[in-house]
């Protein structure tokens, strides 16, 4: 890998210097300098993270960015992408990326803001189409709201491809709303909102209409053994993924009668590796060739694991993202894939990262989403 390309000039310097301090120094000197660059309290260590990507050979990058997120200079805001497929039109599909300074962006095919809609601090968000509302079908949004620690509702209408206001907040008891997903069940064709808390807990709510009047219920609720945050559920198969930061990733039955049962998907446990470290964020699912696989964002080394799943999973592969015309991906919280043809860029599909570090050569600039064709992804299997 050629590490000298993701590294911004100004960090490699950094990394030079602190190669020359003592043990004792080094932390001190570490965050003396990201004190100035970033109020976030993740990039203390940013520059020995990177020093960890030495041990990747897959190297990717990406194909389009967003539009910045709204915030101030130098802020952690962006967090995590949903992907809104239009099959009677896939290039109009959408791309919604969370901001935890206040609401969610509507992004197009091309990476351009289409919409903003403040609804407060938005941390995780995912979708389902063909929900009924208000005599319609509809694309179902639910994000966590960290300002109201609630689960904050809207709906993508699919005439006019506007994201709506805020429908309605249910109220959680979790610990500070944290990660989030969704479910549709394939047994009842029910639809579930699932979020968990940085206290452990974790929550199943039914929602469901009734003509113009959203409904919601608490069907499931159960505590796994420390911090988790990104979550994705296999709507085919019945299978909840949770990923606790320091731990690995659990795979539960998504249905809400079962119990919580500590199963691991193995190869996610960042204790015995190098290529899974903690803290492992955001979660994506995708089918290829009748095998699903299961992406993870692993933030201790800037990195995304690839694991096949099924009766016994197994970790394939990881890779990272660099920089070229766009500028490469780092410390990624958020992501999404989506296996379907879009457009000419995105034939077979694409990868939506959120990039905690949004560079213009060496100018730190707000965070944004990156896409990444799917295709990049798949001829990794041949390596």
């Amino acid at each position: 890998m050629k590490i000298i390309r993701l590294v911004p000039v100004f960090l490699l310097s950094l990394l030079i210097t602190s190669s020359c301090l003592n043990s004792t120094n080094d932390k001190q000197v570490i965050e003396k300098y990201w004190e100035t660059l970033d109020s976030s309290g993740f990039s203390v260590y940013l520059g020995f993270t990177i020093e960890k990507q030495h041990v990747f050979t897959n190297v990717i990058t990406a194909d389009i960015e967003t539009d910045e997120v709204a915030s101030e200079p130098r802020v952690d805001a962006a967090d995590d992408p949903a992907i809104w497929v239009n099959t009677k039109n896939p290039e109009k599909s959408l791309v919604l990326g969370t901001n935890k300074m206040g609401g969610i962006h509507v992004y197009n095919m091309n990476g351009e803001e289409l919409q903003y809609v403040q609804s407060g601090c938005m941390n995780n968000i995912d979708l389902r189409d063909d929900f009924s509302y208000n005599e319609q079908e509809v694309v179902l949004v639910a994000a966590s709201n960290c300002t109201l620690n609630t689960i904050s509702l809207f709906y993508i209408d699919k005439n006019t491809l506007l994201l709506s206001d805020t429908l309605l907040n249910i109220k959680s008891s979790v610990d500070l709303v944290y990660g989030l997903c969704m479910y549709k069940s394939p047994v009842t064709n029910k639809y579930y909102v699932i979020v968990n808390g940085e206290g452990a807990d974790v929550e199943q709510w039914e929602v469901y209409a009734e003509k113009d009047e959203l409904k919601y219920k608490l069907v499931r609720n159960f505590k796994v053994s420390s911090k988790p945050e990104g979550m994705v559920a296999d709507d085919d198969k019945g299978i909840l993924y949770i990923g606790v930061e320091e731990e690995g990733i659990l795979k539960i039955n998504a249905e809400p009668e079962y119990e919580f049962e500590k199963v691991w998907v193995n190869g996610s446990n960042p204790a015995y590796q190098t290529v899974v470290t903690s803290d492992i964020e955001g979660l994506a699912l995708y089918k290829s060739n009748n095998t699903t696989y299961l992406i993870a964002s692993s933030q201790g080394n800037f990195s995304y694991a690839v694991f096949e799943t099924g009766e016994t999973d197994k970790y394939l592969f990881s890779f990272v993202i660099d920089d070229d015309i766009i500028d490469g991906v780092l410390e990624t919280d958020g992501l999404e894939v989506v296996n379907f043809p879009l457009n000419e860029e995105f034939p077979m599909g694409m990868l939506v990262v959120q990039d905690g570090y949004n560079f213009s050569n060496d100018t730190l600039r707000n965070q944004n989403f990156k896409y990444i064709s799917l295709e990049k992804i798949e001829a990794l299997f041949s390596n």
